[in-house]
């Protein structure tokens, strides 16, 4: 892919590379895009991308206006059908966490090749800060092409990053906000708040004797520990030089990266970040109805690990480890393991290398990483717990508890105190709520399913009479401890959400998706009932269609359905669909228009024609659009807008990248507290990242785009 440089003097013609001002109106990347135009490997703003068609001759990427680049859409408020915010992979961490495994991915030397090359992010301390920039950008924002606002929002999954309690409820306060009335989370509450107020406090940890800190910050997540010897490969924005040292790849110095990680980045140091980025700020919340998906992040630990709870198996529930629930409220978290644990894991990553090197190109071969995988992930769980580890104190904190997916009957064994996530699980914590709807989509079709949800029962009794007819969380799923739903945004439409986690694949590697025949079954009859009822039908789901393929060892969830018969992206030979798949569903039903997801970290649209595909899935459905949107954990921090639009008797999807509203180029200095620059160097950290993609950003057709559905209108639109 060809990148075109214009320099600085060009940029700030073209439109301006100093940050806004606070008053600026929320923009999307139809007015502005932010790019790194001089080769510096710091961002700054560029020329805007206007909309053009999918499969139209368009510049891959530039930073000024050529030919080709697409035309401005402007179309009547009166032509949109819905306007909808897609978020997902927020992946907010709690980054000083005992539960977690950093240390696999300060062991590595070979970016590209290692299976946990997201087990350490230099950014992930500014996880909240990032979703609540772009909160506050979309909760004004309006569409570039109608004017409207945003009617709802959707969450594609991993809202939080490792199962655990208080992560699930930073994400949930930050969409609701937290400067209204009501207090659903009073656990939550940050010290210098117990007046009254309800600021959200990204810092955990609860001083306790015994457990008494003592490296003299607020920050207990992982940095260079200062002492004689090797660095513990972690970024250090305080110092790039010693006694305080970057790990590999992680300092100002580019040269110095190159040599040591082969890629050509530049990590400013931010003296007081770590500290600034676990400061409590008030939440505006995003100011419309949101729904959410289940994302791995969300039900395993660290996206992977499902032994927290082992379950649910079918109707039987989820059974508590209370090791694991040791581990992770406790205050011993380890920063390296024990030699012979690292060696061990790098054994592992070089047989996984070794694979990977150009290209899998069988299923046997990547069941085979798979399988690697998981051993070294087992192998990394095991060094929490290992007294050979390098481990150091931090203030240990029941809220860190590690949520069940559905089971509300999560009060602790006996012997141990009940805490936070005694109040319910996941699911449950959408009823302990500010924002609307109650339940966030998961609000029962049967009221009587309510009863589980104790305190909130009644909440819950509302949200389940107003789902309507055949709608909401069915039965099955309640009974199956499963996560899917539907619902009807506007007259015309369905929109249905999917469960795609696999709880239990047989090893500590479930990261990747797939749907149960109950589920599939439920999501056929969504789809037929639509259709019936003169209704387009819009999919959601964390994973996309080539990432659903995981076997799962529950009997009951047979046969399991994966996404689409072959991986259209290559690189990833996909195994054989022990049931029909979803693509070859969606083909055989022409009201189905879309199915958009998230996990992959990447912006990217497809074309799905049911009938001229190699290997064709031929069926009564002309096209569907599959649709991935990148993470805000990672570069490049974006969310996307899409409206479903009436031009001319034609139904199409326009679909836009929205940046959040930290400045392109954060400048220089010492960290601040203030959420756009916290979030604007998250962004520039996120971009050098040397272990991340610059490329998740898409190539033109994968970002602001026009895509045809080739359908009329719903016939109760204007």
């Amino acid at each position: 892919m060809h990148r075109a440089h214009v320099g600085l003097v060009a940029c700030l013609v073209v439109l301006g590379c100093l940050a806004p001002p606070a008053s600026a109106a929320p923009t999307t990347t139809v007015q502005r895009t932010i790019q790194d135009c001089d080769g510096d490997n710091l961002l700054e703003y560029a020329i805007g991308e206007k909309h053009v068609p999918f499969g139209s001759p368009f510049d891959e990427e530039g930073c000024t206006r050529t030919a080709g680049q697409g035309e401005g859409l402007h179309l009547p408020n009166t032509a949109s059908i819905l306007n909808f915010l897609q978020l997902s992979d927020f992946q907010t961490v709690d980054e000083e966490s005992p539960g977690r495994v950093e240390f696999v991915d300060g062991t590595q030397r070979a970016p590209g090749l290692q299976p946990f090359s997201a087990a350490y992010r230099p950014q992930e301390a500014l996880s909240t800060q990032v979703v609540e920039s772009m909160v506050r950008q979309a909760r004004n924002t309006t569409s570039p092409v109608t004017g409207n606002r945003l009617d709802l929002t959707i969450l594609t999954g991993d809202n939080a990053d490792s199962q655990q309690f208080n992560e699930t409820r930073w994400f949930i306060d930050m969409l609701d906000g937290t400067t209204g009335a009501g207090d659903p989370d009073a656990e939550m509450q940050a010290p210098s708040d117990a007046a009254g107020g309800r600021k959200l406090d990204p810092n955990s940890g609860i001083p306790a004797p015994g457990c008494e800190a003592t490296h003299g910050s607020v920050y207990d997540g992982v940095r260079d520990d200062g002492q004689p010897g090797p660095d513990d490969g972690y970024y250090e924005p305080d110092s790039s030089a010693a006694p305080r040292d970057d790990g590999d790849g992680y300092s100002p110095d580019r040269a110095r990266n190159q040599a040591e990680v082969g890629r050509d980045v530049t990590v400013r140091d931010f003296p007081g970040l770590l500290e600034r980025a676990n400061q409590p700020f008030e939440s505006l919340g995003v100011g419309m109805p949101w729904y959410t998906a289940f994302g791995n992040h969300d039900a395993l630990i660290q996206g992977n690990d499902p032994d927290a709870y082992v379950g649910p198996l079918g109707p039987s529930g989820e059974t508590f480890s209370p090791a694991f629930h040791a581990i992770v409220t406790g205050c011993v978290k380890v920063q390296q393991p024990s030699p012979a644990v690292a060696a061990a894991i790098a054994g592992l990553q070089d047989q996984i290398a070794a694979l990977r090197e150009g290209g899998v190109e069988s299923v046997d071969e990547q069941h085979e990483i798979d399988q690697l995988t998981s051993q070294a992930l087992a192998t990394a769980m095991g060094a929490l717990s290992d007294p050979g580890s390098t481990s150091t104190i931090v203030p240990p904190d029941p809220r860190r508890c590690y949520v069940a997916k559905d089971d509300n009957a999560v009060a602790l064994p006996a012997g141990l105190a009940p805490g936070p996530c005694s109040t319910g699980s996941w699911i449950h914590q959408h009823f302990r709520t500010t924002g609307t709807p109650v339940g966030h989509g998961f609000a029962p079709s049967d009221p009587a399913d309510c009863a589980k949800y104790g305190s909130d029962e009644a909440a819950c009794r509302q949200a389940a009479s107003q789902v309507g007819p055949g709608l909401g969380r069915p039965p099955q799923a309640v009974a199956n401890h499963d996560g899917y739903y539907s619902f009807t945004p506007k007259p015309g439409l369905r929109f249905v959400v999917l469960d795609t986690i696999t709880d239990e694949c047989g090893s500590a590697f479930c990261s990747e998706g797939s749907v149960d025949d109950t589920q599939f079954e439920w999501l056929r009859g969504q789809i037929e009932q639509a259709q019936g009822a003169g209704q387009y039908v819009m999919v959601f789901s964390h994973h996309t269609l080539r990432t659903t393929r995981f076997p799962s060892t529950d009997p009951s969830e047979q046969p399991e359905h994966f996404g689409e018969v072959q991986d259209r992206r290559g690189g990833q030979p996909l195994p054989p669909s022990p049931g029909e798949t979803l693509e070859e569903l969606y083909c055989e039903h022409p009201n189905v228009i879309a199915h958009v997801a998230g996990h992959e970290h990447e912006n990217y649209v497809e074309r799905h024609d049911c009938a001229g595909d190699q290997p064709p899935t031929p069926g009564a459905n002309p096209v569907f659009w599959h649709v991935s949107t990148a993470a805000h954990i990672d570069y490049p921090q974006q969310a996307r807008m899409i409206e479903l639009v009436d031009d001319g008797g034609d139904m199409k999807l326009v679909v836009t990248m929205l940046d959040h509203e930290g400045a392109a180029n954060p400048g220089s200095g010492n960290a601040s507290p203030e959420i756009p620059r916290l979030a604007s160097i998250a962004r520039e950290l996120a971009y050098n990242d040397y272990q991340g993609s610059r490329g998740a950003r898409g190539g033109r057709q994968d970002r602001n785009v026009v895509l045809d559905t080739e359908r009329p209108p719903p016939p109760s639109t204007p």
